[in-house]
This record gives C-alpha cells, structure tokens and sequence, in this order.
C-alpha cells in the first residue's frame, strides 16, 4: 500500500507516543470510496471514458474499459491497484494506463490517463441510470433501421474470384415493387469496417443505405474483408485488394435480376472514394462514380495536411505541429523512396534516429507502423492516374470543414485530373466535416458528440444527382 502523509503529520507522527502517533496515521490518510463500481470521465472535455472495477473473493481487483462514444468494445485490464487513496490500472491492449488519487471533495479519482502522452482524467461513480445516458443519442440510425425492413434487406455472400479466401459478407436492400432497379455498391473508409461503416457510433452507410432505397435505388453494403462476417486477411490488405474486392461487389450486382445492369454504380467514401475510381476503370459494369470526401491528393501528402489540420484544431501550438510535420515528412519520404517494405524499414529507422522519443511500452514501432502492407500502399498512392482514366459521371462531395481530406486542395486536384471527362460534378458543402456532419470545427473530437449522422444537404446533393443520373 502507498501511504499518502503532508509534512506536518509525518513529524507529528515521529515524535508522538505510539499509540497516538498510530491514531494520527490513520487520520493523515484519505480514504477513497471503495473502488469497486463503475467510474466515468471526459477526456479532452469531450470523449467519454468508462471503468469498470470489480473486488474478487481474495480482495483483489479487476477491471476494464470501454469508450461509449467510439462504441461497443469492452477493453479488459491487465491489473488493477486500489490502495486507500490510489487507484491504478494497466490495459496494455491499447498502450494505455490510468493513474489517479482520490479527491475527498469531488468524491472522485483525479489523474492522468497516459496513452503515448499524459491526459488529465477525473473519474467519478455511474449508477445504472448513467451508464444508460451514455449512450449516443444517433436519430437517423434508429430511424434508418426501423425503414430498413420495408426494403427487403437480404444477407449476401459475395465471392472474390480473383483472390483466394476472400469471400464478402454483405446486404442488399431494394425499394419496394418490381426491378430492375438502379443500383449502387458502398465502398467504406480506412479501417476494419463493417456494412454500417460504423464511425464514433454513427452507422453512416445505413443511413445513406436507407436514404438511396427511399429514392428507388437499390444498395449493395459489405464488411471488409477479415471483418464481420467477411474471410480474408484485413491486416495484409491494401488499398488496391480493397479494390478488387469492390470489383467483386459490383460484378454480383450485374448477375441479380432485379438490378439494372446498365445502372450500376459506386459510391465510396474516404479511402472508399480513391477505390470508387480505381474500380470504375477496371469494370466496365460501373456506370457512374461518387466520391465523398476522396483524396485528389497523394496519400503521404493528404495524411501530413490532415495531421497538420487536426492538431491545430485541437489546440496545438504552431512550433510543435512544425516539429511534427517535419518529423512525418521525413518519415514518409523514406518510404517512398523505398524499392519494397523490407528496404522501407531499413530506411525508416533512419529516419527516426535521435528523432523520435524512444518507446514506451505499448507503443508502436515506427518502422512498422509506417511500412505495414497498407499505410507502405497508401504513402506511395497517387490518385490522379487512375482519376485520369475515368470516362463515367463523377460526383465529387468535399465538406469545407473536412480536416481529413482538405476540400480546397483536394477538390481542385479532382477536378483537375478528370478534365478529360465530360460529365463531371464537384462542390464542397459549407459546415460539413469527414463525415459529412454538420460541425464547428471539423475535427474528429468532435463526430463522437454530434448526433447527426449525415448532414441532410449532402443526402439531398447525392439524392438529386443520382435521379438525374439514372433516368
């Protein structure tokens, strides 16, 4: 046990018969609410953070985590320390630790949660009826799952023939009534996605899913592959396998009688819209493209622009988002300049000597992080190629507050490399963020505490130019 005594007590205590010196100890220590319960904070004032701490029979203590913004996984801890006024817990899963002393006042933990770097976190006890408020209130994914029964949705297994093991769990839903009907395929963002595209608890593909069905269009959503109910291998994945397996999409809904094979398109958002082009040069099934929130630029540089964005909004000051950058820059030039993953690593860790604060525990290596099969493809992609070849209409969505994918350059850049095609639409949505929200500042910190899942203005854009599209 750790004993916490001020100055005074501690002499008070040396000097002082022993029986009173042991009455004064007892007194000089505060002691915290039995830790055992469920304990909640905010980190940076806006992300919700939950422990639960259990007492077993032998007097120890367990615990986990969770974070009810960014959804439903329940973290367990390594260990667990609960002293009289201390309260630790290790969960190395995520690199992460808490450390807090009990405030008697505040009858909470107030500490630091440190996960490469220290945040303040004051924890204090959740009944029942909190725990049940920290649900995301998200209306447009209730109201999409209760229309998605009137659309047919049906459970799909979808085949990649060109790569083994790879077979896509996926839905379809159509609108009510007799096909063909037009239809489209839902290519998701970076990470282990679901169908839902499930991003800080909003379920963005089943609302736009719900939405394009409303409007007589029918939609193919799937896990990626390695998730949900999806084989394959996420983790070796890049960019151009996602792709492949969007071809693979697209290609099941040109067999389906109840889809019109001449109407037949794809709408990708984020990485989602740098495959949407890729796939639309490659299968000729693809009548039309929409990017929402896809790069025009090249991945190393979007990413340095993103990070760039992000820290600033979140109120980082100028000289250590310079250090940052350059750091980053420094980095990803190593890798594209690199012949393969093997020589990327060597040149990685170049890069990074006397440059990077050494390790903790938990925490990534840069030279595998930075040269893992898809961040090693993306660094390296350029997206203008590919957008060059495209000869189908293009719809083109950037939010002005979009600090993932910056709208002013990126949108230019589309623009740019699709010249040569005819029919080719590109506007940026004022107050949208990344995910299309309505927002204040357009960054990620804040998807989680937004309700709305999909600003109406862009279901509207999307909605308008596709009938115009499809008749």
């Amino acid at each position: 046990m750790r004993w916490h005594m001020d100055r005074p007590s501690f002499f008070r205590i040396i000097l002082a018969p022993p029986a009173v010196a042991m009455a004064l100890l007892l007194a000089s220590v505060v002691r915290a609410e039995e830790p055992a319960g469920d304990w909640g904070g905010l980190l940076f004032g806006k992300l919700h953070v939950v422990f639960h701490v259990r007492k077993l029979p032998d007097g120890h203590y367990e615990g986990s985590t969770e974070s009810p913004d960014q959804g439903d996984d329940v973290i367990q801890a390594d260990k667990v320390e609960a002293a009289p006024d201390h309260l630790n817990l290790t969960i190395s899963k995520i690199g992460a630790e808490y450390e807090g002393r009990w405030d008697d006042k505040q009858k909470a933990w107030v500490g630091n949660l440190t996960q490469g770097g220290a945040v303040p976190l004051t924890l204090t006890r959740l009944d029942a009826a909190a725990l049940v408020a920290l649900k995301p209130v998200r209306p447009q994914d209730e109201t999409a799952v209760d229309l998605l029964s009137r659309f047919r949705p049906e459970q799909v297994l979808i085949k990649n023939p060109s790569v083994s093991g790879v077979v896509l769990a996926g839905t379809f839903s159509r609108p009510v009534g007799p096909g063909a009907f037009p239809a489209v395929v839902l290519i998701s963002g970076s990470g282990p996605q679901t169908r839902d595209e499930d991003v800080a608890r909003h379920k963005i593909f089943l609302v736009l899913a719900s939405y394009l069905n409303q409007h007589g269009i029918a939609v193919l959503r799937y896990d990626k592959r390695g998730v949900g109910g999806s084989t394959g291998d996420f983790a070796a994945a890049t960019t151009a396998d996602f792709a492949s397996d969007a071809k693979a999409a697209v290609e099941y809904l040109a067999t389906r009688a109840d889809v019109d094979r001449h109407r037949i398109g794809v709408i990708g958002h984020s990485e989602g819209g740098a495959i949407a082009p890729l796939v639309a040069v490659e299968s000729p099934a693809v009548a039309f493209v929409v990017m929402l929130a896809g790069p025009g630029l090249g991945g190393a540089e979007m990413l340095l622009r993103q990070e760039a964005l992000i820290a600033k909004a979140d109120g980082a000051a100028p000289s250590e988002v310079a250090v940052q950058m350059a750091q980053n820059r420094k980095i990803f030039d190593a890798v594209i300049s690199a012949k393969d993953q093997a020589d990327a690593q060597l040149k990685v860790r170049v890069a990074v000597e006397g440059q990077v604060t050494p390790q903790a525990a938990g925490e990534a290596d840069p030279s595998q992080t930075f040269t893992a099969p898809w961040m090693f493809y993306f660094l390296r992609y350029d997206p203008i190629p590919t957008l060059a070849r495209v000869r189908v209409p293009v719809l083109a969505l950037g939010g002005s507050l979009d600090l993932q994918v910056p709208p002013e350059e990126d949108l230019a850049a589309i623009k740019q490399a699709l010249k040569a095609d005819k029919d080719v639409t590109v506007v940026e949505l004022p107050g949208l963020n990344h995910l299309f929200q309505t927002a204040k500042t357009g960054s990620p910190n804040e998807y989680s505490g937004i309700q709305e899942t999909i600003s109406p203005v862009a279901l509207k854009e999307v909605g308008a130019w596709l009938t115009a599209h499809i008749r």
